[in-house]
């Protein structure tokens, strides 16, 4: 998957007075080079609070369900879909190729797509089964939690990063191949989502890897930390003002509310004020970070112990990379980091082969919309049926198309070692 920059940016986010209008822009270094944001821009009157820049551009970084994608997000509810194939229906393309792409845009789409309809995190693992002299090697990677919306791209970087070092490492020491002379023609997903089942208490909602450090959480059984009575206080009054005034909060309102924004381009994650109150008696207000699910509905206040530019800088502005200590491998961000240590440094990686005489057949697959990628997307229904070469097929199954042979009810996905010919007789 490639990276738009090679070295880690180093951010800034700006906010500038003209006359009667404050605009608000993003821009960072590469090396001595200077950029300018095309998608982090906002200018209100300046006389308005700072929630408007957000609220006017909300709409447009919320992933929005069409109604065929809602039908089919409730099928896989219903059916208790958990595995995913994405196929590569030319069977032309290299490994790095369709790999690339498909965890690019296809998976993490995938994934953002199974936050909706109340899910609180996600638990998948990513599965590649490569052709490689006349065999097929199945290449299976641990299981990753992600428990943000906004972790899934880093997450899933993290996993096709460690998954294309591993099938290099084996063809290698293997098969004296490189990734250049094999291709792969499907990936499987498989997923879980998970949910807090007691809708009557606050949202367990975890803070994003990105800000997800020390200098932020800071200590929560400190003497500072607000009661859960003021919590909730808060809470209903935040709710309040937010549904009726539309993120005008009252003056008396003596608290600091900040919002969370991400950079399309670069993918990082700042936080902005919302609300900026007034200190009286020189008593600093308390700080809180307001949390949102991935269609943007309000789920909890989470109290910030720490300057809000420290929060901003904690995971970006090291002069130092970060490195595992069990593998020693460098890594530019904390968040990186985690996720590879999540993932043991690919250790609960696997790798298997297919018998050359075996077929696996999923048939009445689910078809998932092409939105985000040039390949085809199946959801499981069935368990897989296990075919030997030869063997009898059911007469509804045309086996002229590699990827999608069409059966009374449904597509279906067929996997063999077999990669220009038939499968099956």
């Amino acid at each position: 998957m490639n990276s738009v920059y090679s070295e880690q940016p180093i951010s800034s986010f700006v906010f500038s007075t003209e006359g009667t209008q404050q605009s608000f822009h993003h821009q960072w270094h590469v090396g001595e080079q200077l950029h300018e944001c095309s998608s982090c821009y906002s200018s209100i009157d300046a006389d308005e609070p700072p929630s408007q820049h957000w609220l006017r551009h909300a709409e447009d970084q919320r992933p929005q369900l069409s109604k065929q994608q809602q039908a089919v997000l409730d099928i896989i509810e219903a059916r208790q879909i958990e595995t995913f194939f994405f196929c590569d229906e030319s069977a032309q393309h290299q490994l790095q190729q369709f790999m690339a792409e498909t965890c690019d845009r296809a998976v993490p789409e995938l994934l953002r797509w199974m936050f909706h309809n109340g899910t609180q995190r996600v638990e998948f693992n990513v599965a590649c089964y490569v052709h490689v002299q006349n065999q097929v090697l199945i290449f299976q990677s641990g299981t990753l939690c992600v428990q943000h919306h906004y972790d899934i791209e880093e997450c899933v970087s993290v996993v096709y990063e460690l998954m294309t070092q591993r099938i290099a490492n084996y063809l290698c020491s293997s098969h004296d191949v490189s990734l250049e002379e094999c291709s792969i023609t499907r990936m499987r997903i498989q997923l879980k989502r998970r949910r807090d089942d007691n809708e009557s208490s606050e949202s367990p909602s975890a803070l994003p890897l990105q800000l997800r450090q020390e200098s932020i959480t800071g200590n929560s059984t400190s003497s500072s930390s607000s009661s859960e009575t003021e919590l909730a206080s808060l809470r209903a009054a935040y709710v309040k003002h937010q549904r009726e005034c539309n993120g005008y909060f009252p003056s008396n309102m003596r608290v600091n509310l900040y919002g969370l924004q991400q950079c399309r381009i670069t993918k990082e994650l700042y936080v902005v004020p919302y609300h900026i109150s007034e200190t009286l008696q020189q008593r600093p207000n308390k700080n809180f970070l307001i949390l949102n699910d991935i269609m943007g509905q309000f789920q909890r206040l989470h109290e910030l112990h720490a300057p809000v530019a420290a929060a901003n800088n904690s995971n970006r502005s090291r002069s130092r990379p970060l490195k595992c200590r069990r593998c020693r491998v460098e890594f530019k961000c904390r968040s990186r980091l985690h996720i590879h240590q999540e993932l043991r440094c690919g250790q609960d990686f696997s790798v298997d082969s297919m018998h050359p005489d075996i077929v696996e057949v999923y048939e009445q697959c689910l078809p998932i919309s092409r939105c985000a990628s040039q390949y085809a997307c199946y959801g499981i229904t069935r368990p897989k049926t296990i075919m030997r070469k030869g063997q009898f097929v059911p007469i509804e199954c045309d086996w002229r198309r590699k990827s999608s042979v069409q059966v009374q009810h449904g597509p279906c996905v067929v996997i063999s070692n077999a990669q220009f010919t038939s499968p099956c007789k």
